[in-house]
């Protein structure tokens, strides 16, 4: 399964899965599964940006709140989830990136990472007047009835404050285990997990079933607790306790890596010794004026990290090894297993990265190894069982063909990777045209991943140029399997529409290594038109804002290829847009060029999509949060959080949509 493929496919399982956990509290997968599949996303979405979308459940905190039954509240600072860590190696990079930002060494507060459903609480005057779910992030729904019926969770506090804190409501096991075995004796569905059925708890109408089932709560934040006198987290925690808050009562002030990882080994031995449910650790910088130099991504905070305890390894035999090959032509080697169940899942196939770690870790065709799927993008062999081995297991031999066209295979100096150099083989052409044909370059439809395969397996297509040729094999793609004349017509009518794709998107679609979409539109901007482009010194690049080094060398090394050229020149004769037309290019305006746009709240006259490409029309660029780079707000009708942040900073001007459209003109 190509990327873009594996992407669509992950975002529609997680999002099925947020309905049926979200909407019909029932959980079709266990928790390490659902973190398995949103960690593979987030790692592809990475590794192929051209495919990230705002809309994807990776971007998004919490789930949808499309179909909850519970009133919608907008939070008044956002739920942010964190950061995983599987490794003590990203916990120590996340200390150093601390300090460098902040200047200085800093303390950490190292607590227990509860398993279940996050919450938001507001007192006024020390009386709960209200309680609000994580829900997307932004807005949560209002479980303030529920909520009421938690033992645990005090309706008065023993101060008369005004304060917002953060908890996370979970089922403790001991109870956990009492309602499965009632719900078995009666013949109804056990719950997956303690988290789910916490979450399926709060989410039912009837309170009474809330209070039936003991649900306990644990507090660990105060939202904008300097406030309050505050400036550590740690006092937070202790003001917490004060107020008769509930808190895990443990937590551990850390001052350099070994304490941290002393903390660490101690709770993954005593984890089981608990009442509820804990998958790791959170490591938070103490300070609170760190935090406001740290400050946060669109998702998580930068001041804080989750230790996630590994994940339990298994063991089965390697069968054998396949190679796949991508686009540039690099050869991975993949293991194929006897099928394991790992959490839950089956598996039958795990990356080994490399031939280099082939020979680091000693592993053979027959042995048993032992495989993870901690934090991966697909599970990974961990090491072979050498005592197991019985004397029959071979030796893995690094192919010297391409196991697809047959090219003898070379290894490029001073790099692990072994490669294809073979530029028709048809593996590497199969993967440069789902690139060139994706939605972020020439957005061709109907060239679907399997519809490729076959054209090339026919020899209808042998390389990108061959795109624009179909339509003289019309008669042919129609009586070609699950085509038919429909859909023959729309695909090249995609293909006649393609050549009017902008500059920066055809220039995308070359995929010259390290350039990305906004790379491709800031390269357009600066060149005007391939030409120029093509004839730019390393030097004339790097005067370019935005293009550093690796950019710049990638480039030119590009145009230096008389193939790429030539490639070109041919796409030109086509009707292929390699120049910014001059529309495009007198739209751009001093007050929009280069500048940062953000909107918030429900704009009336134009849709997300349509003021997104109307601001990079103009020569602006859309970002995704709130910060001080931000040069303009939008703001529409039932603006939130992103206002309030903006007008605190005060450095970004802020605009209505009508003062945004008085812009445009």
């Amino acid at each position: 399964m190509e990327a873009k493929e594996k992407i669509e496919n992950l975002r529609k399982q997680i999002e099925r899965h947020n309905y049926y956990y979200y909407t019909r509290n029932e959980s079709l997968i266990s928790d390490m599964e659902y973190d398995k599949l949103l960690k593979e996303l987030e790692e592809l979405e990475n590794k192929y940006p051209e495919y990230k979308d705002l809309a994807s459940p990776s971007q998004n905190v919490g789930s949808s709140l499309k179909d909850t039954k519970f009133q919608k509240v907008e939070h008044k600072y956002p739920m942010l989830s964190l950061s995983n860590t599987y490794n003590l190696g990203e916990v120590e990079a996340f200390k150093k990136r601390v300090e460098k930002a902040i200047g200085k060494d800093s303390e950490y507060v190292l607590e227990l990472k509860l398993d279940g459903l996050s919450i938001s609480l507001k007192y006024e005057k020390g009386c709960l007047i209200q309680g609000l779910s994580r829900g997307d992030g932004a807005v949560g729904e209002d479980l303030t009835e529920n909520i009421r019926e938690i033992a645990s969770i005090p309706k008065f506090l023993k101060e008369g404050v005004d304060i917002e804190v953060r908890g996370e409501i979970v089922l403790p096991i001991s109870e956990f285990e009492k309602i499965n075995k009632i719900r078995l004796e009666k013949g109804e569905e056990v719950f997956a997990n303690p988290r789910n059925a916490a979450s399926g708890t709060m989410r039912q109408l009837d309170a009474n079933i809330v209070k039936e089932r003991n649900l306990d709560c644990y507090f660990y934040h105060i939202v904008d607790g300097e406030k309050l006198g505050l400036n550590k987290h740690s006092e937070s925690l202790d003001y917490l306790v004060k107020l008769g808050l509930k808190t895990t009562s443990y937590y551990n002030i850390c001052n350099n890596i070994l304490d941290l990882e002393k903390s660490i080994n101690y709770w993954e031995k005593r984890k089981n010794e608990l009442d509820y449910e804990t998958d790791g650790l959170v490591i938070k910088v103490n300070e609170y004026e760190a935090h406001k130099i740290l400050g946060n991504t669109t998702k998580s905070p930068r001041w804080a990290i989750a230790y996630k305890f590994p994940a339990k390894q298994v063991s089965t035999r390697l069968l054998d090894i396949s190679f796949q090959v991508g686009r540039t032509g690099t050869v991975t080697p993949v293991a194929e297993l006897e099928e394991v169940e790992v959490s839950g899942s089956k598996v039958k196939r795990a990356s080994l990265h490399n031939f280099d770690e082939i020979t680091r870790k000693d592993i053979r065709i027959g042995d048993m190894v032992f495989i993870e799927k901690a934090a991966e993008i697909i599970p990974q062999v961990i090491k072979s069982i050498k005592e197991l081995r019985t004397g029959s297991e071979k030796e893995i031999v690094i192919p010297e063909i391409c196991p697809v066209c047959s090219t003898k295979l070379v290894q490029e100096e001073g790099l692990v990777a072994i490669k294809c150099p073979n530029k028709v083989c048809p593996a590497k052409i199969q993967r440069s045209i789902e690139y060139f044909v994706s939605r972020d370059a020439m957005n061709i439809d109907g060239l679907g991943s399997r519809i490729i395969e076959k054209l090339i397996e026919i020899g209808k297509i042998k390389n990108i140029l061959d795109i624009y040729k179909l339509k003289d094999y019309q008669e042919e793609l129609e009586s070609m399997d699950k085509m038919g004349k429909k859909s023959v017509e729309n695909l090249l009518e995609s293909i006649e529409n393609s050549k009017g794709r902008p500059y920066d998107k055809c220039l995308y679609a070359l995929g010259i290594p390290f350039v990305g979409k906004y790379l491709a539109k800031i390269l357009s901007e600066a060149s005007i038109d391939i030409e120029n482009l093509a004839k730019m010194s390393i030097e004339n690049l790097l005067e370019i804002d935005g293009v550093g080094d690796k950019v710049a060398n990638s480039v030119f090394n590009f145009f230096q290829d008389k193939e790429n050229l030539i490639l070109i020149e041919n796409l030109k004769e086509y009707g292929i847009n390699f120049k910014l037309k001059k529309q495009e290019h007198n739209n751009y305006k001093e007050e929009f060029k280069g500048k940062n746009f953000l909107f918030t709240g429900k704009l009336l006259h134009y849709k997300r999509n349509e003021i997104k490409e109307l601001i990079e029309s103009f020569g602006g660029i859309n970002v995704s949060a709130v910060s001080s780079k931000l040069d303009y707000l939008i703001v529409g009708e039932n603006a939130g959080s992103k206002l309030k942040k903006a007008e605190e900073l005060g450095t970004i001007k802020i605009i209505s949509e009508e003062d945004f459209m008085k812009m445009m003109k």
